[in-house]
């Protein structure tokens, strides 16, 4: 594609920098497009303060990526970085010295404590001992999730495509699909205590980042059973994988800017997209145009292309902002068995909100790039009604979050090096801001996505919405599908 005269015309713009659009960016660079990306100044995705380092995160899948995705990226954009970390982290240490099976979360109920192993006898130990008196009944559940997964395995195995689990089906296949699974995972707990359902449900949303009553059986099958031994990246180093990927980009030719706030978006008959941004007289034209985040805050600046985006929110909305809290702790205080990654609720009768429910993640045991020797950097996130929360509320809703964690780890005050809540009240109204869990009421075939790539012609969506519930390789896949999407259309 030529380049225009007009010093502000690109072939495609990247609104926002999250890594789905770094991705599709980087791609369409590197086959010589001209691509600008513009993301807000000043928004930073990590905090560090006195040796200690936090990432605030959606869900714990944004923690892991499949071996042969980032395989994949890695041919893509020439990144070397796969190599290193491929083979990290499928087994953990204990304190005895004993190796044992990777423990990929914890869930703490409010009279129970199971760990998530990925050997099934010792998962089903862990059944025994918090459900005895429905161990059957779960183990029937989980014969059925299996069986859904291992199709789904048959079906990865001889599939070609590059961005599985998401697939191009025709219309009977994905009908016969949606038929097959129609009921969702809520039907199928009806019989079943509600600690057991809490017990799934904490593990949906933790993994799944979305929040629904129609969760198809088959996600999650998917979600619950993917912790096989050798299929996950863990402990990424999502700062660093960003500044490679934003290096790859630059090299190639993208240009990157940073800036205030999009003032509006228009659709052009001839020339595009045209964008404009508050506090800036330039005006912006693309023939291609990438959003790149969270999608309800481009409903407002979208102009004629409005209807794309209210259809797609239609389908998807924000129900809890995730409010993160960084504490820097001494390791001593942290309990014997408490795993480095955990969802803990205190109250089955509460809504989730208040403190009630708190994701966890503990940098591991050691790890001096995030914290201190003999200290761990704590990142704690609540919820707080999306529709509802104001700045006046945040301070009971701390002290409700700072309860809960006492609950979990006494004289935690004695061993407290700092707490901070100063990060989110700074940050979660920035545009930027990628941290909620998601509601959708609508049943939905998962295979395709919640929110099509492609919005509308020649624009497309690479954020989070698209496959919430595959976290970080849902982001991976949609700037990998973005940016071939528009390498076929501009051949």
């Amino acid at each position: 594609m030529n380049r225009q005269v007009d010093d502000y015309y690109y072939d495609v713009i990247v609104l926002g920098s999250g890594p789905g659009g770094l991705i599709a960016g980087a791609l369409l660079a590197q086959k010589n497009h001209s691509v600008l990306l513009l993301r807000e100044r000043g928004y930073p995705t990590s905090y560090d303060r006195g040796g200690y380092r936090f990432r605030p995160f959606s869900n714990f899948s944004e923690k892991r990526l499949r071996p042969s995705l980032l395989q994949k990226v890695s041919r893509e954009l020439g990144l070397p970085w796969v190599d290193e970390n491929s083979e990290k982290d499928f087994s953990v240490k204990e304190d005895h010295g004993k190796s044992q099976r990777r423990v990929p979360f914890q869930v703490i109920l409010p009279k129970a404590r199971i760990d998530l192993f990925d050997e099934p006898s010792l998962l089903r130990m862990e059944w025994k001992r918090e459900f005895k008196d429905e161990l059957a009944q779960i183990e029937a559940f989980y014969d059925e999730i299996e069986l859904l997964q291992r199709d789904l395995k048959t079906e990865e195995d001889r599939d070609s495509s590059p961005f599985f689990p998401v697939v191009n089906r025709s219309f009977i296949q994905k009908w016969l699909s949606f038929l097959s699974t129609k009921s969702g995972t809520n039907e199928r707990l009806s019989s079943f205590s509600k600690g057991f359902k809490e017990f799934v449900h904490l593990q949906l949303i933790s993994l799944g980042n979305l929040f629904s009553d129609t969760f198809p059986i088959s996600l999650t099958a998917h979600l619950l059973l993917r912790e096989e031994k050798g299929e996950w990246v863990s402990s990424m180093d999502l700062d660093g994988l960003e500044g490679r990927i934003c290096d790859s980009f630059l090299r190639s030719g993208g240009e990157m800017e940073e800036i205030e706030k999009a003032g509006g978006i228009e659709k052009g008959w001839k020339k595009g997209f045209t964008l404009t941004l508050e506090g800036d007289r330039r005006v912006f034209q693309s023939r291609f145009l990438i959003l790149n985040s969270p999608l309800h805050f481009f409903s407002d600046i979208l102009g004629n292309e409005k209807k794309s985006i209210s259809r797609s929110l239609m389908k998807i909305q924000p129900r809890y902002l995730l409010f993160p809290c960084f504490l820097g702790i001494r390791e001593k205080v942290v309990p014997v068995g408490m795993r480095d990654l955990l969802v803990s609720m205190l109250d089955f009768e509460k809504p989730y909100e208040e403190g009630n429910v708190l994701f966890l993640s503990l940098s591991p045991k050691g790890d001096e790039t995030a914290a201190p020797d003999g200290r761990r950097a704590l990142t704690v996130q609540s919820l707080i009604p999306f529709r509802s929360w104001s700045q006046a509320a945040l301070t009971s809703h701390q002290e409700s979050v700072m309860n809960h964690l006492n609950h979990l780890i006494p004289f935690l005050g004695r061993y407290l090096e700092f707490t901070d809540f100063e990060w989110a009240n700074e940050q979660m109204e920035r545009w930027s801001y990628p941290h909620f869990l998601y509601e959708t009421t609508r049943a939905f075939d998962w295979r395709d996505g919640v929110i099509p790539t492609e919005l509308s012609n020649d624009l497309y969506f690479t954020g989070k919405e698209s496959f919430p519930y595959l976290g970080l390789e849902g982001e991976v896949l949609s700037g990998l599908m973005a940016g071939e999407q528009i390498l076929k259309k501009s051949a």
